[in-house]
C-alpha cells in the first residue's frame, strides 16, 4: 500500500480468486485492528466484515498485554462474519523460571479459558520474540489442549535460533498446527524453515 500504491482489498480479492482452496489468515490486534491506535467498535466490526467478505478465512486476534476484554469486539465480529477466530496468547518470560513466576502455566491456562469462554475456535501460542524453548512449547501445548479441548496453533520466530526445535516439541506434544516459512524466507526474525520441519517429521506419525 505505502510503496506499491496497491489497493489492499483489490489485491486480496485477486489472490482469493486465484487461490480458492487455501485458507487465508490475517493478524488482528484487537481494538487496534491493523493500526497502532484504538479504533471505535463499529470501525473494528466493519473492517472484519469487509476482510471476511474479501476472502480472509482465519483471523488471529491478540492483545499485546493478553487482555481478553480488549479482544472481545474483534472476536465477536469474526464470529458474526462466519470466519474462524484464533485467539492468540502472547508468550513472554520463561515458563520455568521460578524467580519470575508471574508468567507460569497457570497464567497461560487462565488466558486460554477466557478466550474459550469468549468463543474462539482455535487457540494460538504467539511467541513473537522467539524465546519459547522446546520444553516450554511442549508443556504449553499439552496444558492448553487438556484444559480446553480446542485446537492449538504454535507461532514463533527464529530470533534465538531455537524455533525449529520448539516447533517440533510442540508437534510432539499434540499441537495441531505450526507456522513455518519457505526456505529462502526463513530464519532469523522470520519463522523456522518449513522444509526442515517437514523433513524432521518424515516417516513419523505426524508426517
Amino acid at each position: 500500500l505505502r510503496f506499491l500504491k496497491e489497493d489492499p482489498w483489490q489485491r486480496l480479492e485477486q489472490l482469493r480468486e486465484r487461490v480458492p482452496n487455501v485458507l487465508f489468515q490475517m493478524l488482528l490486534r484487537g481494538s487496534n485492528a491493523v493500526g497502532y491506535t484504538n479504533y471505535a467498535d463499529n470501525v473494528v466490526r466493519f473492517f472484519v466484515r469487509q476482510a471476511a467478505s474479501a476472502g480472509v478465512d482465519v483471523f488471529r486476534v491478540f492483545d499485546s498485554l493478553n487482555w481478553v476484554r480488549n479482544m472481545r469486539v474483534a472476536i465477536d465480529a469474526v464470529g458474526e462474519s462466519g470466519a474462524l477466530c484464533e485467539g492468540a496468547i502472547c508468550y513472554t518470560g520463561d515458563l520455568f523460571d521460578k524467580s519470575r513466576a508471574k508468567y507460569d502455566l497457570k497464567y497461560y491456562v487462565g488466558i486460554a479459558r477466557e478466550l474459550q469462554q469468549a468463543g474462539v475456535h482455535v487457540l494460538g501460542i504467539k511467541d513473537m520474540a522467539g524465546i519459547c524453548r522446546p520444553q516450554a512449547a511442549a508443556a504449553l501445548v499439552k496444558a492448553l489442549k487438556e484444559e480446553t479441548g480446542l485446537p492449538v496453533h504454535f507461532h514463533t520466530h527464529d530470533t534465538s535460533g531455537i524455533s525449529a526445535a520448539s516447533a517440533l516439541a510442540a508437534i510432539e506434544a499434540g499441537c495441531d498446527a505450526v507456522d513455518g516459512a519457505l526456505d529462502a524466507m526463513s530464519g532469523l526474525t522470520s519463522q523456522p524453515n518449513l522444509s526442515s520441519i517437514a523433513a524432521a517429521l518424515a516417516g513419523s506419525e505426524r508426517d
